[in-house]
Formats: C-alpha cells, sequence, structure tokens
C-alpha cells in the first residue's frame, strides 16, 4: 500500500512541476514572442517573482499556478510519508 501512495505523490509533484514549466513557457512566449521561449528555456521560473510579474502583467491573480504548486507540494508530502519506514 506504501508503495502506491508512494507512485501516486511522484506522479503528483513530477506531473506539478511539467504543468508549472508550462505555465511558464506559455506566459514567457504569450508576453515576449519567439525571446519568451528562449528565455523560458534559459531562465527557471522564480516561485515568488513569477506570480507577481504575471498578476501585474496580465492583470489577474494567478490562482492556477498556485493550485499547482498545492499540488506539488502535497505530492512530496504523500510520496515524503509512504517512504517513511521503508527499507528500499
Amino acid at each position: 500500500m506504501r508503495k502506491i501512495f508512494r507512485v501516486i505523490g511522484v506522479i503528483m509533484y513530477y506531473g506539478a512541476g511539467l504543468f508549472m514549466f508550462i505555465f511558464w513557457f506559455g506566459a514567457m512566449t504569450k508576453w515576449l514572442g519567439f525571446w519568451g521561449s528562449v528565455l523560458a528555456l534559459i531562465f527557471c521560473p522564480g516561485l515568488v517573482i513569477f506570480p507577481i510579474i504575471f498578476w501585474i502583467v496580465e492583470g489577474v491573480f494567478p490562482v492556477v499556478y498556485f493550485t499547482i504548486w498545492g499540488l506539488g507540494i502535497a505530492g512530496m508530502i504523500i510520496a515524503g510519508l509512504a517512504g517513511l519506514g521503508s527499507e528500499d
């Protein structure tokens, strides 16, 4: 049962990371065009800076970004708790 929860947690936080990158890549490409996509590949999104910039540029609070971020943290907690006490 622990392995199932560990796999679910790992899928949650890797999936959240992938979706956050897609969100970052899409926003940078929309704002700066081709150069935005190049910069999105070079620079990693800042956990604190990017949502504030997104909020200023788009005028909308990035609820989806924080929801995905929360799911990633929940996945790490689930995977960590499922891995406690395991010897493999």
